[in-house]
């Protein structure tokens, strides 16, 4: 999928709701152990969680009954299971990766990294090819029959489908523990516990990370996600974030530490839970994430996307066998027409939307947006166009007094964002969208510049020297009375405007990050509101990523 994780909207919307089942109740199952670790769930949704000190891999079936699934697992500590069924786990006796058949027969899939011996293995995710990303940080064990550290840090790697070498994709983590991914491939988060921090990653195609972003500041020792696109962190308990990297839910354990969490049950709606010497269950409203069937990627789970299932039913087709969650089971069957029937004609939205206001309404004075509460006030007496927009509807201005206010949705000195609109309008001077700023006068998001109508942002980093910073200015018109799609990203050291899918102006050197603003929005006037300052013509479709956008996303969202 071009688009990163896709959600519902619904999914997304503020209703208040907790993730947790209603009258649900922490249960624990069992205990005794020395320390429990690495839950993971097979395409059963049976559960295999470690005893790490008792060197020991228990399974929890859907039936409730408790097993030992393996005596001697190398002290495994992580685990995860691959589409062939087998179980992979951080082995962390001799610091290795192991593939663990159900027979229990062992595969030593890596040993070390440029002839040394890794740090020790800790907690791993499965990309739907079969590639291994996993965490390496440094834990001293008794048990080792070594000496210290061998490796230059405390690192991330990645082990192709092919097994063709182990490659590092992270140098700059303090300590890095719990991962997980998310079911198309395109995000990777990793924990770094060492720093207090969560850092999510582009997954680049051939495996590589890219784009590293703060997502929260909590370290965590085990992850997991929901098919709401929630990231689940665990230490003091399960504390519970949402795709924006904001605190929903807090679930009190009653140990010490909480270890490590995973999805399974039938119906992988139970969230399973390591912590000390216990296994517990909680039921949830949420099940553990899988790929969204909106397979032509155009935010809607339709016909097109049930034709293209049919096209591989009973044949082993990765892009469509979305079930058992994670990585499915190399067959498109009963099981992936089920959950395509849970998203039918739902649309679906990228978790990285910070705020969308699709402007289709018919009347009334309030713009919804589709990712959050933070609704638009319109102002004025623009004309709702029902089906006169680039995409369904759009809000018409007339240049007089109207406008749309909404709440604060970013900061521009807070990291790398992106903001897209589609706009219609002849008159040049422009003022699209502008954020207020209660302690000054304010920040021009976007705008069409006198005489000419060229696409401009006034976004500039504090004064700072002799000559003040400079609006980015583009040699593009957008005032010719035709939609075009407008854009603005900030990936950190650079500004770059966009007209049509195509980048019109970029900074020619790095610049120190953008000014400080934290007021709410207007979209059809300046920021302070200036009775000359008002747009006239069509607005829609206005799109706030908190990422740095690819240019293959903007050109898709373009057309």
């Amino acid at each position: 999928m071009v688009l990163l994780l896709m959600l519902t909207v619904e999914s997304l919307a503020a209703d208040g709701q907790s993730v947790i089942a209603a009258d649900a109740k922490l249960e624990r199952l069992a205990g005794g152990f020395g320390f429990t670790e690495g839950p993971a769930a097979d395409a059963a949704g049976n559960v295999f969680f470690t005893d790490q000190p008792n060197n020991r891999i228990y399974r929890w079936s859907v039936d409730g009954e408790l097993s030992v699934f393996h005596e001697n697992p190398g002290r495994a500590n992580g685990l995860y299971f691959d589409k062939d069924g087998n179980l992979l786990a951080c082995a962390d006796l001799n610091n290795e990766l192991w593939q663990i058949d159900m027979q229990g027969r062992v595969t030593v899939l890596v040993e070390d990294y440029g002839g040394k011996k890794l740090n020790g293995p800790n907690d791993l995710w499965v990309n739907r090819k079969g590639g291994i990303y996993f965490t390496d940080p440094f834990y001293s064990r008794t048990y080792w029959d070594r000496g210290p550290i061998e490796q230059d840090g405390q690192h991330v790697y990645y082990l192709p489908p092919d097994r063709s070498g182990l490659v590092r994709v992270t140098t700059d983590l303090v300590q890095p523990n719990g991962i997980i991914g998310t079911p198309d491939d395109k995000l990777l988060y990793i924990a770094d516990i060492g720093a207090g921090k969560t850092y999510v990653y582009r997954i680049n195609t051939d495996g590589r990370l890219s784009n590293k972003t703060l997502f929260c500041l909590m370290g965590s020792d085990g992850m997991t996600i929901d098919n709401r696109g929630n990231i689940y962190l665990t230490g003091d308990g399960v504390t519970v974030f949402n795709p924006r990297g904001r605190e929903i839910e807090h679930i009190a354990v009653p140990e010490s530490w909480t270890a490590n969490v995973t999805f399974g049950g039938k119906d992988r709606d139970v969230l399973f839970i390591t912590a000390q010497n216990s296994l517990y269950s909680l039921r949830m409203r949420v099940k553990g994430a899988s790929i969204i069937p909106d397979f032509n990627d155009d935010e809607k789970v339709d016909m097109v996307d049930f034709a293209r299932l049919a096209q591989y039913w009973r044949r082993d087709e990765s892009s469509v066998d979305i079930s058992p969650a994670p990585i499915g089971d190399r067959r498109v069957d009963i099981q992936d027409l089920a959950v395509l029937a849970d998203y039918w004609l739902k649309d679906v939205l990228p978790v990285t939307l910070e705020a969308y206001w699709k402007l289709d309404e018919q009347e009334g004075g309030i713009a919804k947006n589709s990712v959050s509460d933070n609704h638009g006030t319109v102002y004025g007496e623009p004309v709702w166009q029902f089906a006169g927009g680039k995409k369904d509807g759009a809000l018409q201005y007339d240049g007089i007094d109207d406008y749309m206010s909404t709440g604060f949705v970013l900061d521009p000195a807070g990291g790398v964002f992106s903001v897209f609109a589609w706009i219609k309008s002849d008159v040049t001077g422009l003022f699209i969208i502008s954020q207020a700023d209660g302690a000054g006068t304010g920040e021009t998001w976007l705008g069409a510049d006198l005489p000419l109508g060229m696409l401009m942002t006034g976004l500039v980093p504090p004064a700072n020297g002799r000559f003040g910073p400079q609006p980015l200015v583009s040699e593009s018109a957008i005032t010719d009375g035709r939609w075009h799609h407008i854009g603005f990203v900030w990936d950190g050291s650079y500004r770059s405007l966009y007209v049509d899918g195509t980048e019109v102006a970029k900074d020619t050197a790095a610049q120190n990050p953008l000014k400080s603003a934290d007021g709410g929005l207007y979209i059809g006037v300046d920021k302070t509101l200036d009775p000359a300052a008002f747009f006239w013509g069509l607005i829609d479709d206005v799109r706030i990523y908190n990422i740095a956008i690819s240019a293959e996303q903007i050109e898709e969202l373009a057309f």
